[in-house]
């Protein structure tokens, strides 16, 4: 499994009808300047953007992670990515680990990003 796809299942893209199912958001990016610019549709007042298709929801994951995360570790990129704020960024951290095959201490680039 990639660095993304692993993204994707840890954030509830594998369940259907979960919100990032049906906004074709794998990665729940938030809406904002990078979404609009990278292909999300309009705002509808929701906190995450939205997508016309996985593929494109998919896209703007993979180009976010390769411009913002590159040279990363997977643990600093997984406490940018999903905040311990908000997230159990520990367990996320661990199973994208499981999931991949990767280390905490793995550096993201964009081969490992997939």
């Amino acid at each position: 499994m990639t660095f993304i796809e692993a993204i994707a299942r840890e954030e509830g893209f594998e369940v259907a009808g979960s919100l990032a199912q049906r906004r074709n958001n794998p990665g729940n990016i938030e809406e904002g300047e990078f979404a609009r610019t990278h292909g999300a549709l309009h705002t509808d007042g929701n906190r995450f953007a939205h997508w016309a298709t996985p593929e494109a929801g998919f896209q703007a994951m993979r180009e976010l992670l390769q411009i913002g995360y590159n040279g990363l570790t997977v643990a600093e990129a997984l406490n940018k990515w999903a905040p311990p704020v908000e997230n159990q960024t520990e367990s996320y951290i661990a199973n994208v680990c499981k999931w991949t095959g990767l280390t905490p201490d793995s550096v993201l680039t964009n081969e490992v990003i997939g």
